[in-house]
């Protein structure tokens, strides 16, 4: 922590600086089911649902007026999102998504200040085309987190 401190108090640019919340993704073993939750139980406009087969899930977006959730279930086996419903039998929160003005320089950010980025190492294209990169959770506070930049 004595780092965030120092930074903090020097207005050193953050190596990561987040601009927002864009979504919190919750892992749910029937996506249907959690549409319709949402929807019947608190009113809430859900998107229609896609799969995403490069990321080996279903999913669909419940709008709320600052953020969303993603609400995401595994297409099949190799779903990174089976792993975490094995653990985790009735879904739960998976990650984080943070939004950011570039991601090539907040993955350079992160790596530089020790936080390792998942994958290769460089931002890859979200199914709406944005870049985006997650962070490790163990270099994050056990906090699984996604960095986006907003497609404009």
């Amino acid at each position: 922590m004595a780092d965030v401190k120092t930074a903090a108090k020097t207005s050193m640019p953050a190596p990561v600086p987040v601009k927002g919340l864009d979504h919190v993704a919750i892992a749910v073993p029937d996506l249907d089911v959690a549409v319709a939750f949402y929807r019947e139980k608190f009113g809430c406009t859900v998107s229609d649902i896609v799969e995403v087969e490069t990321q080996g899930v279903r999913m669909a977006y419940v709008k709320l007026a600052g953020a969303k959730l993603e609400l995401m279930e595994p297409l099949n086996e190799a779903s990174p999102i089976t792993k975490f419903l094995e653990r985790n039998p009735n879904g739960g929160i998976h990650h984080l998504c943070l939004t950011v003005p570039d991601v090539v320089d907040a993955a350079g950010g992160a790596a530089g200040a020790g936080i390792r980025v998942l994958g290769d190492g460089k931002p890859a294209k979200g199914y709406e085309g944005q870049d985006l990169f997650f962070m490790h959770p163990k270099d994050t506070l056990g906090t699984l987190i996604e960095i986006e930049e907003p497609n404009q």
